[in-house]
Order: C-alpha cells, then sequence, then structure tokens
C-alpha cells in the first residue's frame, strides 16, 4: 500500500508547512515577473476532513481544528485561514499554489502514484472559475526525486516544495542529494524541505549536509507542539534555502498565532536558525 497523506491531512505539521510555502508564494508574488512552482510529492490536492479516513486518526483536530473560526489580520495567516476554511476540501500544497498563482505563474506537479495523480488532476480541472487562473500546469505521474530534471524553468524564478512520506530509510540522503542536483541546474532557485523531527541527530545531521552542500544560504525552522513525547511526531522542521528577504520576519505574526492555538503542553515553540548566512556564501 502506498502512502495517503489523507489520514494526516490538517494536522500541526500541515499548518506549519502551510503557513511558510504562502508566506514563501507571497514573497515570489512582491515581483510582477512570472513564477514556476515545482512540487516534488503533490498528492492528490485536497482533502475531506469529514471522510471515514481523516476520523480515523482524527490528527486534523489538533491542527486546523484549532483555528476554525478564528480571524487574523496578518496576510499570511489570513491567507491561510480563508483556504482552509471548508472542511470538505483541505487544500494539499498543488491548491496552495494553484490559489495564490497569477496568469503568467506555472506549476508542475510530480506525483508517482497513478491513481492519486489522477485524483489531483480531477481536482485542478474542478477548481472554479476564476480561482484557476494559471497559464500553465501540468501533474508529471513520476518519481519526485527526478524532479532536478524539469530545471531550470523558463521563468528563471521559482520555488520548489519536497514534501516525501519518509517511508524510505534514506529519506534525508535522497533530499539532500535532489537539493543539490536541483541547485546545479538552478542555482538561483528557492527550496524548501519538509522533515520530520523523530530522531534530532539525523534530523541536525541532514540540516547540516545540505547547508554545506549548498552556495546559497540556509534557513532551519522548526515547530514543536509541546506534545509529551509518546512515540508520535510532535516536532517537525522546514528547510530553506535561498530564502527571501525578511521571510521570518513575514511569518512571525502567523507562527506566534500558530504556537498560541496549536500548542499541546508548555514546550510549544517555533525556533529558527541559520545553518549558512549570505556572508558565509561569500565567504565560500
Amino acid at each position: 500500500m502506498h502512502y495517503r497523506h489523507h489520514y494526516h491531512a490538517g494536522n500541526f505539521a500541515d499548518v506549519f508547512k502551510h503557513l511558510l510555502l504562502i508566506g514563501l508564494i507571497q514573497a515570489l508574488n512582491r515581483k510582477d515577473k512570472p513564477w514556476f512552482f515545482l512540487d516534488t510529492h503533490a498528492g492528490a490536492g485536497s482533502y475531506d476532513l469529514r471522510h471515514d479516513i481523516a476520523a480515523k486518526t482524527a490528527e486534523w483536530r489538533d491542527g486546523i481544528g484549532r483555528l476554525t473560526g478564528l480571524g487574523s489580520s496578518d496576510p499570511v495567516l489570513a491567507e491561510y485561514l480563508a483556504l482552509a476554511a471548508d472542511p470538505a476540501r483541505y487544500p494539499g500544497s498543488p491548491l496552495i499554489a494553484a490559489a495564490l498563482a497569477r496568469p503568467g505563474d506555472r506549476l508542475a506537479l510530480c506525483e508517482k502514484v497513478v491513481e492519486v495523480a489522477e485524483t489531483l488532476e480531477r481536482t485542478l480541472r474542478a477548481l472554479p472559475r476564476g480561482e484557476n487562473k494559471l497559464a500553465d500546469w501540468a501533474v508529471h505521474h513520476r518519481d519526485g526525486y527526478e524532479a532536478a530534471s524539469l530545471l531550470p524553468p523558463k521563468e528563471k524564478r521559482g520555488l520548489m516544495l519536497i514534501d516525501p512520506p519518509f517511508e524510505r530509510s534514506d529519506e534525508y540522503d535522497a533530499i539532500a542529494e535532489l537539493i543539490a542536483s536541483a541547485q546545479s541546474r538552478f542555482a538561483q532557485g528557492q527550496y524548501v524541505a519538509w522533515y520530520p523531527v523523530k530522531n534530532r541527530f539525523e534530523a541536525d545531521r541532514f540540516v547540516r549536509r545540505v547547508a554545506r552542500d549548498s552556495a546559497r544560504p540556509v534557513l532551519d525552522i522548526r515547530f514543536d507542539n509541546g506534545e509529551p513525547a509518546e512515540g508520535q511526531m510532535h516536532v517537525c522542521g522546514m528547510l530553506v534555502v535561498n530564502p527571501p528577504f525578511r521571510l521570518l520576519e513575514s511569518l512571525q505574526a502567523a507562527f506566534d498565532e500558530m504556537r498560541r492555538h496549536l500548542a499541546l503542553g508548555p514546550g510549544a515553540a517555533v525556533t529558527s536558525q541559520w545553518l549558512k548566512t549570505e556572508d558565509q556564501c561569500l565567504k565560500s
């Protein structure tokens, strides 16, 4: 059986990941020039949180469920809450990118499981008129770790999201190798990878490796929801290579609200660390 994100859709890790993704795309939208979004593990596109599959784990209740009905003047959080307001269609990263895309922007979405890729295609085609503003989008039935072959994009501006299921024992190494390969083709691109922090030593080794191999700044952001560790993941990270200017500042208010509402214990925190700064890149 293949991984099914429906079991985990809308959980605390999704909230964290999608807030950061919105912040990154909003930064791209500050310039008039078109951008390219490449999703290596796109999934089905949207997930019905009322479905029995989502109910089986009910992880969304400690994620988007804790934000239901919340209002916000922060542009990142407000955008997320608007996109995730319908429990019948919790948006995956492809729908978030599609909602924020402008005419001329382009999406390439990789999904190796054929039936999931077909569901994603149907989901995108069914977007209400006016919402699907994309001049060009494509679903690729392929392993996301081959996605570097789609680079460089003609737009010369772009973001790659790497969000694998972490079923492979070498997933950290595979992500690091993909980022290195992608940067060799598209050095000015932005790269963001989601990862679970179950083994802190392995997670730390991974982020250090990416920073060592990258010629661009590398920022690591982690969210701990404070839940007492009893075998369940309660910490996850997003590693951002070549982040846009003042990314952390643009996300601060949204992350503060997220931490406050999603905290399951006193240890809940969002932490960040620069593994490589612009100055360090210039000296290397």
